[in-house]
């Protein structure tokens, strides 16, 4: 049964027996064309707008499944920032003796940021920055998260939602390419 005929049916016995069935708001786009690329961009600048995370992407013609699927896709933002390494943390367990997660901080988009990042980070990256660590401060570092987040410590300080580490910029200590 396709996701429209699920719908559909979903309507049929909230009316008929009243049930206390909430259905979302649903709308059809085709992503192949650029009016329905455009009409996604819309809807999702609305939703996080409205404080929601971003879209779910689901094929019409796809059954419905009883578990993680493909076929579902949740559409999220994400930001990036370039912030210097101030520290570092030792892993803990199968990370014990190598790098747990860089300490970072820096001002980006007009926000101080102050933050702990670990995700992203290889194996051997843990095991090549441990190694080094000293070389490795003043370093900047890309990182990508789902939104920033202002601190509950400090009022002039923000965090990242999700941080994952993407990159190191530059050659030089600082340098941003």
């Amino acid at each position: 049964m396709s996701a429209i005929d699920r719908r559909d049916r979903l309507t049929q016995l909230s009316s008929l027996f009243n049930y206390r069935i909430q259905l979302v708001e649903a709308t059809l786009v085709n992503l192949d064309l650029d009016e329905g690329q455009a009409q996604f961009k819309a809807m999702n600048k609305l939703a996080l707008e409205e404080g929601y995370e971003g879209l779910m992407i689901k094929p019409v013609s796809e059954g419905y499944k009883c578990k993680r699927s493909h076929a579902w896709l949740k559409m999220k933002p994400f930001i990036e920032v370039t912030l210097e390494v101030t520290g570092f943390e030792e892993g803990t367990g199968k990370n014990e003796g190598m790098l747990g997660a860089l300490i970072v901080e820096g001002t980006d988009d007009g926000k101080f940021f102050h933050l702990n990042v670990g995700s992203g980070l290889t194996d051997d990256m843990r095991k090549d920055v441990w190694a080094v660590k000293d070389a490795v401060i003043g370093q900047l570092v890309e990182i990508r998260a789902d939104a920033a987040t202002q601190s509950q410590d400090a009022e002039d300080t923000w965090s990242l939602r999700f941080p994952r580490f993407k990159t190191f910029r530059g050659f030089d200590i600082g340098e941003k390419i």
